[in-house]
């Protein structure tokens, strides 16, 4: 996983953490008010600003190391539109390596026997074909 997405998750854990804890601290301040001890309960309040003060300065120490991470690393390659996912594959090589050869075969020039015969013969029906096959000229 990459250091920056990381950071990210940590810094999104910090701040919920803040959150949960700062709204159960002012849960328990509103009991200890209903009850009848407001120094207790404004006590409670004390901890859970120092607490919620803290966590934002940890969290924006984290966010200036997220962002120094970010501009040391090289950019990312942008995605391109249409991505393929077999653009590395061999198969695909081979293929396009036949199309580019078909495509030569096509540009070269013809005699007027190749023209008249129905064009160029490919490579592979240089060999005699057998009796009943449908290159046979019978």
């Amino acid at each position: 996983m990459h250091p920056v997405t990381r950071l990210g998750r940590v810094i999104q854990q910090l701040r919920s953490f803040g959150e949960l804890h700062s709204g159960e601290l002012e849960a328990l301040a509103m009991e200890l008010e209903a009850g009848g001890s407001a120094d207790v309960a404004a006590r409670v309040r004390i901890y859970r600003d120092m607490q919620r003060d803290e966590a934002a300065m940890v969290t924006e120490e984290l966010v200036d190391i997220q962002g120094g991470i970010e501009e040391a690393l090289p950019a990312p390659e942008a995605p391109t539109v249409g991505h393929d996912p077999a653009v590395n594959s061999p198969r695909r090589a081979k293929w396009l390596a036949e199309q580019a050869a078909e495509a030569e075969r096509l540009k070269a020039p013809m005699s007027r026997r190749e023209l008249l015969s129905h064009g160029p013969q490919k490579p592979d029906e240089d060999e005699e074909a057998p009796v009943g096959d449908e290159r046979s000229p019978n």
